[in-house]
């Protein structure tokens, strides 16, 4: 039973003013007011303003979750919702093939279609037993959905006052088919779509196999979204967060490699790395409230305006993490070419161009291609399959991460599910380099009278990075332990470590690993270690600590490179 003081707390938290022992409130934009009678326990919605309760035992104290709903209509008019568009407690006849039941909150448009249906629930383990039922076989919502299948989303939500403040948890579902989808099919006609969906078992069938199960997020409450006008809004960076679980991604990601039947992992491993680099250099351009270009934006992208993107973050990403060039065609290339022209010979030769480009660009290998692609057809197949990791990936945070040793872990799993180790390759285990540096005299190192007291690391053959971010870990655990030092800051990164790699594939992916556990200033050099690269700040008698893995040794960089001071270490 709930306390008439939690009653009193929630009411006046959402702006309900006293009066006597009613409590109300009014809604100016759709001229209506909600009452909560405390002395005869009841909850007053706005019928004569054509509000419709088909089932009255959502007006009582009896349950919890009627709280749940006068909180969640509550908001609804906030937002500009009418009370004609709203009916608690619908109810359906049973059919034969889908279960029976009432909505709590079903809101329909202008026109009288259901634009979406609200499951309330108690906030906490009830909230949490519903979305465990939607995801193992549809849970009560679909079978609503099945009864209105004009329905456009699909919403769970739960509320609670608690510290002065109502908390609320909510997330949706789209009902409708992608239409990037939809042109898959008509090449695939594998591919199950909602709308040729006919009960509720093949509605959650079509939600499992084509839309991984796929939430939409907060579609109807969150601040940017209107009145009647919904739809999955783009990712702001403000909407990132932190990885939660690295073991569901990593087999989420084998996943999407499997039901797609993409079997070179080593290959589908190096495009990852390329959409990694392109997810960095979007959250480093980006403020807080932008909207970030690395995402998939249901509703208005196709697979090639998201290649697009993905090809000039790449591009970007290149040249800021590993110095290196790349090829880039803009959308308005064909434009910008033949601007000169004019009448309709200009038109043409634009329509001929661009049709040109089009085959050029899309349907021809790329580092985004999981499938080799040569025409329409295995181009929409491998845009399903980008779209389906990008989306794996794109709600989460790497740059301002609160748990840089999740994300280490996180792309260490890839990494070892991912890259084939061959021709003389061989990643020395973590758990090997940590011990290695955990062996070492870092603190007295750290203490030494010259310079600043913070070792300057370099690994000539640096692979995927372990040795360095092993090295980076254990200078910003010393330095943490370590009261009199000062903190370690990305200015450490930048000037102390480095890191070249003649493999192309690692030296990226070095570059990713530093940035997963929170050193993505250190420099990482597409190059053969036994060069010289006065260049790049690498210059004899500079460093302190020396890595030498595999098929080198120490000894062969004897000819250009000096310690700093014969006490440090070559660690071999």
């Amino acid at each position: 039973m709930i306390s008439e003081s939690y009653i009193k707390d929630l009411l006046l938290s959402m702006g309900y003013i006293k009066k006597n022992h009613i409590y109300e409130k009014f809604f100016p934009s759709v001229d209506c007011y909600i009452k909560v009678d405390l002395k005869n326990r009841t909850i007053i919605y706005p019928e004569d303003r054509g509000m419709t309760i088909s089932n009255r035992t959502t007006c009582n104290f009896s349950a919890p979750e009627n709280f749940v709903v006068l909180e969640c209509v509550t908001r609804l008019f906030d937002k500009g919702y009418r009370p004609e568009h709203l009916n608690l407690e619908k109810e359906w006849t049973l059919g034969h093939e889908s279960k029976g039941g009432r909505a709590d909150i079903c809101v329909s448009d202008q026109e009288g279609n259901t634009l979406f249906i609200v499951e309330c629930k108690t906030y906490g383990r009830e909230y949490e037993k519903e979305y465990k039922n939607i995801v193992n076989d549809g849970g009560q919502l679909f079978s609503y959905w099945q009864q209105e299948r004009s329905c456009k989303f699909l919403v769970l939500y739960a509320s609670k006052y608690e510290g002065k403040q109502i908390k609320w948890d909510t997330e949706s579902i789209d009902c409708s088919d992608d239409a990037n989808i939809v042109a898959l099919s008509k090449k695939d006609d594998s591919i199950k779509l909602f709308k040729n969906a006919h009960t509720v078992s093949e509605l959650y069938s079509v939600w499992d196999e084509t839309y991984e199960k796929r939430f939409s997020g907060d579609v109807i409450f969150r601040d940017d979204s209107s009145a009647y006008q919904i739809g999955v809004k783009p990712l702001r960076k403000a909407d990132l967060k932190d990885f939660a679980d690295n073991n569901k991604i990593v087999n989420k990601f084998e996943e999407i490699l499997r039901h797609n039947n993409v079997s070179d992992k080593e290959n589908a491993f190096n495009r990852l790395v390329a959409l990694f680099i392109c997810k960095l250099v979007d959250e480093i351009q980006k403020d807080m409230e932008e909207i970030v270009d690395f995402q998939y934006k249901v509703g208005t992208d196709t697979y090639e305006s998201l290649q697009d993107r993905l090809q000039r973050l790449h591009k970007e990403g290149m040249e800021k993490f590993m110095k290196e060039e790349i090829f880039y065609v803009p959308d308005d290339y064909a434009e910008n070419l033949v601007r000169q022209y004019t009448g309709q010979e200009r038109k043409n030769m634009i329509a001929h161009l661009k049709y040109t480009l089009r085959i050029l660009k899309f349907y021809t290998n790329n580092d985004f291609a999981f499938k080799d692609v040569h025409n329409e057809q295995l181009f929409l197949q491998n845009g399903k399959i980008l779209v389906e990791v990008v989306q794996l990936f794109e709600k989460f945070r790497i740059i301002g991460s609160e748990n840089l040793q999740m994300l280490g872990d996180l792309f260490e799993q890839l990494l070892s599910k991912g890259f084939k180790q061959n021709e003389g390759q061989f990643f020395t285990p973590v758990p090997i380099t940590r011990f290695i540096w955990n062996s070492l005299p870092v603190e007295k190192i750290l203490k030494t009278e010259e310079g600043a007291g913070l070792p300057k690391i370099i690994d000539y053959a640096c692979g995927a990075g372990h040795f360095l971010t092993e090295g980076f870990e254990a200078v910003s655990a010393c330095v943490k332990a370590n009261d009199g030092l000062r903190e370690l800051d990305r200015s450490f990164a930048e000037n102390n470590i480095f890191g070249i790699e003649k493999d192309y594939r690692l030296a990226r992916v070095s570059k990713i690993s530093l940035f997963m556990h929170g050193a993505g200033e250190g420099n990482i050099i597409f190059g053969d270690g036994l060069e010289n690269y006065p260049d790049k700040n690498i210059k004899p008698n500079t460093f302190d600590i020396l890595v030498a893995n595999p098929p080198y040794s120490v000894s062969a960089f004897k000819p250009h490179l000096k310690l700093k001071n014969s006490k440090r270490l070559n660690l071999g």
